[in-house]
């Protein structure tokens, strides 16, 4: 054959039909179950994740996000998720499920690189749709197809007893169990670190071996979320730093692991505990006292628990982050304090009950002071509403 041809025809194995990317190319699952299969709410949140499995090996995907839908229930509520693992709210959501409805996953959005070409293309797959029973079509981890749970691990390394300080530019290397390597990264500027596509059902080794004493502050080093919130201590050795990942952390790392709100106040109003102090992750408009509709489940929620438990009083607190001026934010906190106590009024909480009071940014419960260079999910952290329930 010419070999003109021959290289035509080259050219086209390269970046012909074969070579590109269909939803055939690809599993979704939400857990371990497929478009059209029926899991009870038990099941389903065994293991809360979406699951992506690719089928062949030429192509690399990388999620984006997707929204889970929830306006069988009644409302109308979507829940942005931008992780493999679902987030606390898309749990709480469908803990409500009831047998007979249908969870529906959507808007899934990935990122897929062709191995071959290195071309990188976005693409939305097709929306899954899973039943609720009260019988599963198989459980996780039947030998019915591949049922790997896949999750992506975001943590932060911090030193220092008293002053905590990201550690930057420092090599980071997932291991197995015989410490052999499996992936390495480094950190970003605030600690930041990810490692991709970890078996949750697997045991890892975090190992870092810090050759420079100068980052490592007292001789500490801290595992951390990505926020802040400080997880364990890495264990010090000769080799440098080592930290022990767990299966039962993989499944919950991604998201923020909470009690259902209206059980745990429930169970507080039959206690003798004289004081329950909840946090919420309540979203407002920027620089606004405006409540996003997101939020209103959350709210919604504790408002039901106050409607069971007629004995109980709630203090509002709001808190911002260090960001902008102190008397601003103490004025911005106050006024979001107030706008959920009205809501609360307005959904029949009686005024007697509530107190609303803001803190600004006098309650930090961080490293992110004034002054100090933070991520934007550190500064979050801070940016929350506590309710304080008493008898």
């Amino acid at each position: 054959m010419n070999k003109r041809f021959r290289f035509f025809f080259f050219f086209l194995s390269l970046f012909g039909i074969n070579n590109s990317f269909s939803q055939n190319d690809i599993q979704v699952k939400a857990s371990c179950f497929a478009d059209g299969d029926v899991s009870t709410v038990s099941d389903m949140l065994q293991f809360p994740t979406l699951t992506l499995v690719t089928i062949g090996s030429t192509k690399d995907v990388q999620l984006i996000s997707y929204n889970c839908d929830f306006s069988e229930l009644g409302k109308n509520t979507t829940s942005v998720n931008k992780n493999f693992g679902f987030n606390s709210e898309t749990i709480s959501l469908i803990g409500k499920f009831k047998p007979g409805s249908t969870f529906v996953i959507k808007n899934i959005v990935v990122e897929v690189t062709n191995k071959k070409t290195k071309t990188i293309e976005t693409q939305e797959l097709e929306p899954i749709k899973v039943k609720i029973g009260t019988v599963s079509s198989h459980k996780c981890g039947d030998n019915t197809g591949p049922q790997i749970i896949t999750v992506e691990y975001n943590g932060k390394l911090l030193t220092g007893k008293k002053n905590m300080q990201p550690v930057s530019d420092q090599k980071v290397v997932l291991q197995d169990q015989q410490e052999t390597e499996l992936q390495s990264t480094t950190t970003n500027n605030y600690g930041d670190f990810t490692f991709k596509n970890l078996n949750a059902n697997e045991s890892y080794k975090i190992s870092v071996k810090a050759s420079n004493d100068k980052k490592i502050k007292d001789g500490v080093l801290y595992a951390a979320k990505p926020d802040g919130t400080i997880i364990r201590t890495f264990i010090k050795s000769d080799k440098g730093f080592t930290y022990e990942l767990l299966p039962a952390e993989l499944n919950t790392l991604a998201r923020e692991s909470e009690e259902d709100t209206q059980l745990k106040i429930k169970n507080f109003g039959a206690s003798q505990q004289s004081e329950l102090t909840v946090i919420e992750n309540i979203y407002y408009e920027s620089n606004s006292a405006e409540i996003k509709a997101e939020s209103m489940v959350k709210l919604d929620k504790i408002i039901e628990a106050l409607k069971q438990n007629t004995a109980l009083k709630l203090l509002i607190s709001s808190h911002t982050d260090s960001n902008g001026d102190d008397a601003y934010n103490m004025t911005l906190s106050e006024k979001r304090a107030q706008k959920v106590m009205e809501y609360f009024i307005i959904e029949g909480i009686s005024k007697s009950r509530l107190m609303a009071k803001g803190f600004g940014e006098t309650k930090i419960i961080n490293r992110c002071q004034n002054g100090v260079d933070c991520s934007e999910l550190e500064h979050q952290l801070n940016r929350r509403t506590e309710f304080k329930f008493s008898k």
